[in-house]
């Protein structure tokens, strides 16, 4: 139970890999926050996670500040303090490059770079009063690779990498640290989704796509939710207290082809 009684928000949490998180975190005994776009999508994670008991499923929009803002106050209210956040909330368009529009552009960067930065603003002003703080940020392969479909995508995680290191920095002497994990391909959620459209693209199946990205990964298999969950269990742990600006890569290689 190495994060026992821990207050631990995860945004973007009704999603594939922010589930498979909370489930991780409750398992260390860890008060789960989940909070989603989707209310009901946040109360359905909560309930796997945790079952009936304890707990807080909350709505939010990371497009906006201030629902940032009110969110921390309302788990602030509720419980006392918050320990941990998970930046989970992401959108990832296919596009060809070509053709990416400002409107696409700005859509997927109000979530993924404006989004976790203002969620990590509001978050750090409360852990900078206690003193304490985890904050975890989601990024991705291609935030440093060459992936021309996923150019906005990777774009907005580059400046989520950039602000990560920049937060490290200012918030470590109030004893916060800011480290990010990536995921690579993982067993289902948004990339199944973002198969489907590449298939499109591509004049093939999703099955095939599927097929011939995960047969380019050195490990020749995809990531599952739970093997990245445990790095973020580490991550909030006190073993990790003296890590921060670090990015942890669950890729099975693929940076390497």
């Amino acid at each position: 139970m190495i994060l026992k009684d821990q207050k631990a928000l995860i945004v973007g949490g009704g999603g594939f890999l922010g589930r498979a998180i909370a489930k991780a975190f409750k398992r260390e005994g860890a008060i789960l926050i989940i909070a989603d776009l989707n209310l009901e999508e946040a109360f359905d994670a909560l309930k796997w996670a945790q079952g009936e008991q304890g707990g807080l499923a909350l709505t939010i929009d990371v497009s906006d500040p201030s629902s940032c803002n009110n969110l921390v106050a309302q788990v602030i209210e509720r419980f006392g303090r918050l320990d941990i956040l998970v930046n989970c909330a992401a959108l990832c368009l296919v596009d060809e490059l070509i053709d990416i529009t400002p409107e696409r552009w700005d859509q997927v960067f109000e979530v993924n770079a404006r989004g976790a930065f203002f969620c990590m603003q509001a978050v750090a002003k409360a852990m900078i009063r206690q003193k304490f703080g985890r904050i975890i940020n989601v990024s991705t392969p291609a935030s440093r690779g060459a992936f021309p479909y996923f150019a906005t995508y990777g774009a907005s995680k580059a400046a989520i990498d950039s602000i990560s290191r920049a937060a490290a920095l200012a918030w470590a002497q109030h004893g916060i640290t800011v480290n990010s994990i990536v995921p690579g391909r993982l067993t289902g959620g948004m990339v199944d989704r973002l198969a489907d459209d590449l298939a499109k693209i591509n004049n093939k199946t999703t099955e095939q796509m599927k097929s011939e990205q995960t047969a380019t990964l050195p490990m020749r298999r995809r990531v599952r939710p739970e093997e990245v969950a445990e790095a973020a269990v580490w991550l909030a742990s006190s073993a990790a207290e003296y890590v921060t600006a670090e990015r942890f890569n669950f890729t099975g290689g693929q940076e390497l082809g």
